[in-house]
Order: structure tokens, then C-alpha cells, then sequence
């Protein structure tokens, strides 16, 4: 554990000290900044207004960060040769792995603990209550999709290049929402065979939306926050897709010569 914490810790280190992350919160925070100038028109329902698009920024500019940081860990350490000096430490490819896994995880953390700040000072600026267990849950359901993103970013850098990685984790992490509408909606005027091919895509893909409480959220004052059961069934759900992405990654890992 002291090992894989030490790798965690350097991918920490590295997204802090780099500027994208800070880049896509001041660019995010412009946005949410514009939602909360509006007050200065006293509009109606603005504080909802403003709940929506700051979750939806929070989630999006976290999502893309995540993205790029997963998919440049190890195509990174292959070009600058700084993997072969860790793995003669010995540390095994799975500690690595999961280390850099480990690390991803806290980098998406910190980028959401900057945007809840943000999310708290806006909400008490517009004198708009905060729902604490809900807020809670949003935040604990995006870092299984962050965890999910990072997985697959993963296993995607040992198949492609990285610019391809990214573009493509980032495309599915923006789709994945219309994927999953367009199953549900053209499943009934589909084929036998059709059928069953949208019925096997819906569960070899995992549905981010899931993750989503954004919604949920905004109309904390008509939605109850969600039972354990239903959240213990989630975080299955993403264990499931979490462990099958490492598992490919950690494949393709051991197959790349070193």
C-alpha cells in the first residue's frame, strides 16, 4: 500500500503544480460567475438556474481533466523512460497501476472540492440553501464515474495514441447520455437482431448518466436523497465497469514490452 501510495501521490503532485486543471476552473468559473451576475435582475428561480449550470460545469470541466490526466500517465512514462527506474524498485505492474488509478482519483477529488467551494459560496451569495446529503451523494456518484473515465482513459492510452485516447474518452464521456436516450428510444422499432444487439450495448457500456444527480440536486426541495440500497447498487455497478477497464488495461499492460 506505502507503494502505491507513493505513485497516487506524484500524480497528485503533478496535477496540482500543472495549469489545466486551474485552467478549466477559471474557465468554469466564468461561466458560473455570468449564472450569478443575473441576480442582479432579480430574476425568478434563479437560484435553481444557477444550481443546474454550475452542476453541470462541475461535472463536465471534472470529466475532461480526469480524461486527459488518466489517458497521459502511462503513454508518459513509456516516452520519458521513468517507468523502467519504479518498476526495478521492484514495484509490481499492478501496484503501478493501481497507484497511478489511486491518484486519478484524488486529482478528480480535488479539481470537485475546488468547484464545491465555488457551488457553497454562489448558493449563499443568492441566499439559496445548500442540500447538504444530496450535494454529498452528487459528489460521491461523480467520483465513481471519474473512477470509471479514468479506467477506461486507461486501457484506451495502451490502444491508441495519446491524442486519440483522449478524444476518444471524451467523446464517449459527451455521448454517453444520447447513447443511452437513442437505445431506449429506437429499441421498441428494432429488429429481433437489433434488439438484441442494443440490449448487449447497454450492458457492455456503462450508463453515466446514472452517476448524474444534477437534477436531483436543483429540486432538492421535491426529491428525497437517494437510499443506501440504491447507492450500495451503484457503486456495484461502477465496480463492476472499473474492474473490467482495469482488467483490460492491466492485459494490455503486461503485453507491452518494457
Amino acid at each position: 500500500m506505502k507503494k502505491i501510495w507513493l505513485i497516487a501521490r506524484g500524480v497528485l503532485l503533478e496535477a496540482v503544480r500543472r495549469k489545466e486543471i486551474y485552467a478549466l476552473v477559471l474557465t468554469s468559473l466564468l461561466i458560473i460567475a455570468c449564472v450569478v451576475l443575473l441576480d442582479f435582475f432579480q430574476l425568478h428561480g434563479i437560484s435553481k438556474f444557477y444550481r443546474e449550470i454550475a452542476l453541470k460545469v462541475m461535472s463536465a470541466a471534472t470529466a475532461v481533466a480526469t480524461v486527459v490526466l488518466a489517458a497521459r500517465q502511462l503513454p508518459r512514462e513509456f516516452e520519458n523512460r521513468t517507468i523502467y527506474p519504479l518498476l526495478a524498485k521492484p514495484v509490481s505492474r499492478w501496484r503501478f497501476l493501481a497507484g497511478k488509478l489511486f491518484g486519478v482519483l484524488l486529482a478528480a477529488a480535488f479539481c470537485l472540492a475546488l468547484f464545491l467551494v465555488v457551488f457553497v459560496a454562489g448558493s449563499l451569495y443568492l441566499h439559496a440553501p445548500v442540500p447538504w446529503k444530496l450535494m454529498l451523494q452528487f459528489v460521491y456518484l461523480q467520483l465513481l464515474m471519474m473512477l470509471i473515465l479514468a479506467s477506461l482513459a486507461f486501457w484506451l492510452s495502451l490502444l491508441f495514441n495519446l491524442d486519440a485516447a483522449i478524444t476518444v474518452g471524451i467523446i464517449f464521456y459527451i455521448t454517453s447520455a444520447v447513447i443511452t436516450s437513442a437505445t431506449a428510444f429506437i429499441y421498441e422499432w428494432a429488429s429481433g437482431f437489433g434488439k438484441a444487439l442494443l440490449l448487449a450495448l447497454n450492458y457492455v457500456l456503462p450508463q453515466l448518466t446514472l452517476f448524474d444527480l444534477s437534477a436531483k440536486t436543483v429540486h432538492s426541495d421535491t426529491w428525497p436523497p437517494l437510499s443506501f440500497q440504491t447507492m450500495a447498487e451503484l457503486t456495484v455497478y461502477a465496480g463492476v465497469f472499473i474492474t473490467v477497464y482495469t482488467a483490460l488495461a492491466m492485459l494490455s499492460f503486461w503485453r507491452r514490452p518494457l
